[in-house]
């Protein structure tokens, strides 16, 4: 067989060659371990190497470093935010797009889903309204880009009206870092959730990225780790791999549009192979290296396990259902027929990508294409 092609970028994407070195560097000490609490020089050691990717992960969002708190990740961020504010505030509600992560969805029981339109966009109109009734709310939540469409959303009005009836805002902007320009003052956030393995850096990292609004959200209880805000030994080894993927991601942006540019290409010449497909969110402002499409009467189960026989490597939405292939939760919000929801697959490409990759996928989707017309 070939060498296979990975196209499942918003999955998890493949850890960045410095971020690596900058993990085995903190865990090749052989004479002793770099704990961020310990006074003497090994623990002084994995502070600075905590401090440093706390500023890199800073400049990546334009937030100062003493607001970044280090944990396991976006899906953590997402629980404490909403599972904070529904303790806070018990009498209040919380509310999220339709189209969020499981995280944010199953975080908490005091929630309410903001409708989106067939672009897969927030609907403004609803939110204000909402805003206005009772019972209060006390927080809103809606991602920054959708990680199965990659449709952007418009998190600065969705602030904006959010901040003008007394809530707080929160965003996982775990598909737009290193794919757009983040600036958590700028974008009205008072939290924002990241993953460090959506960039290049390894899995199990994260961070919650803390506004101005003054609330520090806390879900673990223990030690004084991260101020108090996140009890637990800090993962030295890998929130230094995360800084480094965090500072590449930053230098990264200038290059992006060659993604968009090879996703609009392959867009084309999809739609001359299959004229029956139909893309998601494509009337919408999307991140270059996402495409959510389906060919109906096809389920995304028999295109996933063919093209994974043919050493292509993609996806039909989350990853984050325990290995199932389901129909999307988010095309249904979107309005879309099952028989398409039930027949999407896509594609996510990311820093390793190259145009031999996306060839390859094509090649390989025009022969099964046939197939699954006959």
């Amino acid at each position: 067989m070939k060498n296979r092609v990975y196209l499942d970028y918003n999955a998890s994407t493949p850890l960045q060659p410095e971020s690596r070195n900058a993990i085995f560097s903190v865990l090749g000490q052989k004479n002793g371990a770099l704990n961020a609490s310990s006074v003497h020089s090994f623990g002084r050691q994995g502070r600075k190497s905590v401090e440093d990717a706390r500023l890199a992960v800073a400049q990546l969002v334009n937030a100062t470093p003493e607001l970044i708190i280090f944990n396991c990740g976006a899906t953590e961020s997402n629980n404490t935010a909403l599972r904070f504010f529904e303790t806070q505030y018990p009498d209040e509600v919380i509310l999220v797009s339709a189209i969020e992560h499981p995280s944010v969805l199953k975080a908490a029981k005091s929630i309410e889903t903001i409708p989106v339109d067939a672009k897969g966009c927030v609907d403004l109109v609803w939110l204000e309204e909402r805003l206005q009734q009772a019972p209060q709310v006390s927080l809103v939540s809606v991602m920054t880009v959708n990680n199965e469409t990659g449709v952007i959303q418009d998190v600065r009005q969705i602030a904006d009206i959010t901040h003008r009836h007394g809530a707080l805002f929160h965003s996982d902007a775990t598909q737009a870092a290193g794919r757009l320009s983040l600036d958590i003052a700028e974008m009205g956030m008072d939290f924002m959730s990241l993953s460090s393995h959506k960039i290049g850096g390894p899995q199990g990292v994260g961070a919650l990225v803390l506004g101005l609004c003054g609330q520090t959200p806390t879900l673990l209880h223990g030690g004084g780790q991260e101020k108090s805000a996140r009890a637990g030994t800090e993962n030295v080894a890998g929130i230094a791999g995360f800084g480094v993927a965090a500072r590449l991601a930053l230098d990264g942006l200038k290059d992006y549009k060659r993604l968009a540019l090879l996703r609009d290409d392959m867009e084309a010449r999809l739609k001359n192979i299959s004229p029956d497909i139909v893309f998601h969110g494509k009337d919408a402002p999307r991140v270059g290296n996402t495409s959510l499409f389906s060919l109906p009467g096809v389920p995304s189960e028999t295109m996933l396990m063919a093209m994974d026989l043919e050493g292509i490597a993609l996806s039909n939405g989350s990853a984050c259902s325990s290995g199932s292939v389901k129909a999307s939760s988010v095309l249904k919000a979107m309005g879309v027929p099952d028989a398409q929801a039930k027949s999407a697959l896509r594609v996510s490409t990311g820093w390793a990508t190259t145009k031999d990759d996306i060839e390859r996928f094509l090649e390989t989707w025009e022969k099964l294409a046939q197939r699954w017309k006959s």
